[in-house]
């Protein structure tokens, strides 16, 4: 059984922290005018999209849609 990956900002300056958001691809891309590298492109329940590099590891989590739906999402560190 295959799932969904949702990706949750757990440093509370992350845009939308807390609040998973399923992630709908993996692109190679310039970001803030940096040299192209690789991101996640996330979307969020109302549909607004957002690009987050996977070199960030650290201010984020992947959970499970199975996770979402029981509510088992990581906290936000303050």
């Amino acid at each position: 059984m295959t799932q969904r990956a949702y990706l949750v900002g757990t440093e509370r300056n992350f845009f939308r922290a807390g609040e998973p958001a399923e992630i709908v691809s993996v692109e190679f891309t310039a970001v803030w005018r940096r040299p192209a590298r690789l991101v996640y492109r996330i979307r969020f329940p109302d549909g607004k999209e957002d690009l987050v590099p996977l070199d960030n590891f650290n201010r984020f989590q992947i959970i499970s849609e199975k996770d979402v739906r029981a509510g088992n999402i990581p906290e936000v560190d303050h």
